[in-house]
């Protein structure tokens, strides 16, 4: 179990690149100098960006979760997968180049009320789960990390997964890396011998059902990150809502989430 709360101070502001590092073929490590958002964000909460380059016009604001943030250097981090034209923009920013910044946004974990959790992760979706791992483990809470993803090139963020965990389980499905198979039989492997109280997942809809079940059978708290596409991330669009599971009508994603109880949304 964990409190969290809606972002209490949220505003546009300019950022610079701090440091940028492409990662194959399909990821960006972004670092970003913007001492109000590394001061404000919480765990779970994400950011919607803009560049600023006159060349690159063409890139709307666009969600990304606030991997890790750093208040002592004011900075934040964002891992971002090239899946199109306007992420594509973002990996060509250079050191000290300027991007607008709206938040930080979504409601964000501010305690927990547990002795252990588990992060069930999918390739990109660590960058949501990186600084909720991070203050878990601050807050001397045993963190249980099993990250999956279709070959080891694309566990991206494991560096950062692998400082904030008392133990991490790698898996790919075509073996390159760790464990040869589905995350899914690791994580029912471990509670058959271990608890973990809370369990967070991101990154895929096949987990996110998975937890929902483990949830349903009493076998640990589920939570879900969802991700979806959003054209405000305030609330005004519309275009992030998710369907409730309990009552009729919807959750938007961007003001209500992105961190779900494992029964309050539907999973499609």
């Amino acid at each position: 179990m964990h409190i969290i709360e809606k972002a209490k101070e949220i505003k546009t502001t300019d950022a610079s690149v701090k440091s940028i590092r492409i990662i194959g073929s399909e990821y960006v490590d972004i670092e970003l100098n913007c001492p109000f958002v590394a001061e404000h964000a919480l765990p779970g909460q994400f950011v919607m960006v803009h560049t600023l380059n006159e060349t690159l016009q063409n890139l709307l604001y666009r969600p990304f979760d606030i991997a890790q943030t750093d208040r002592s250097n004011g900075s934040f981090r964002l891992l971002v997968k090239i899946t199109g034209k306007e992420t594509l923009n973002l990996s060509h920013l250079k050191t000290e180049e300027g991007i607008r910044v709206t938040g930080p946004l979504g409601k964000g974990i501010v305690d927990f009320d547990s002795r252990s959790i588990g992060l069930l992760v999918r390739g990109v979706g660590s960058a949501a789960v990186i600084s909720l791992a991070q203050k878990a483990r601050q807050e001397g809470i045993k963190v249980y990390t099993f990250f999956s993803a279709s070959t080891g090139e694309r566990l991206i963020g494991k560096e950062y997964l692998r400082e904030f965990s008392d133990e991490l389980f790698i898996i790919t499905d075509d073996g390159s890396e760790g464990h040869h198979g589905d995350a899914r039989e690791v994580v029912s492997s471990f509670l058959e011998k271990r608890e973990i109280q809370s369990l967070y997942t991101c990154g895929s809809r096949r987990f996110a059902r998975y937890v929902q079940g483990l949830n349903r059978e009493g076998k640990t708290e589920g939570y879900i990150f969802l991700e979806e596409l959003m054209g405000c991330g305030i609330g005004y669009c519309h275009g992030c809502a998710v369907k409730k599971a309990k009552a009729e009508g919807y959750y938007l994603v961007c003001v209500d989430g992105p961190i779900f109880s494992a029964d309050e949304v539907e999973i499609p």
